[in-house]
């Protein structure tokens, strides 16, 4: 539960970057104030990792997302893109079907109707390329994903 709480912490700092323009460190400060600091460390780490890796995150993320420029992207999708892609190349600790299943969770909550789906088949096919496989179970939801990707987001 840390760890989420973390993500949707580190999701809020994000989103004030993309929309409101802020500046990392006022987002991150912002969105952290008054938080506990097992929460508030993670959710900095997040934050900090993306935007040190930001280039090779977005090109990553581009690069799957199949007709999808980062910009058409929900910004919501495109921030919870970035912490699932920064705690897949950058936290081989945390199993992919966690990271993948959270962001799918935090799409459901966060984002549209089709946005989990849409963030579940782009990150299966990015813990594959990046030799993360996902669990069966998840392998077989991806694949039928694949045959709808692109009509739904």
């Amino acid at each position: 539960m840390a760890r989420r709480q973390s993500r949707v912490l580190a999701l809020r700092a994000l989103f004030a970057m993309d929309v409101g323009r802020q500046s990392p460190e006022d987002a991150i400060r912002h969105a952290l104030e008054d938080e506990p600091e097992a929460f508030a460390d993670y959710a900095r780490e997040i934050c900090n990792g993306i935007l040190r890796e930001r280039e090779r995150i977005d090109a990553l993320i581009s690069r799957l997302s199949r007709g999808w420029s980062l910009p058409r992207l929900a910004v919501v999708d495109r921030c919870l893109l970035r912490i699932a892609a920064y705690e897949l190349l950058e936290q081989p600790g945390i199993p992919a079907n966690a990271i993948v299943s959270e962001a799918v969770e935090l799409a459901s909550i966060y984002s549209t109707e089709e946005a989990p789906r849409f963030v579940n088949g782009l990150l299966a096919s990015m813990a594959a390329e990046l030799g993360r496989p996902l669990s069966e179970r998840q392998e077989t939801v991806q694949e039928e994903e694949d045959a709808d990707h692109g009509r739904d987001h």
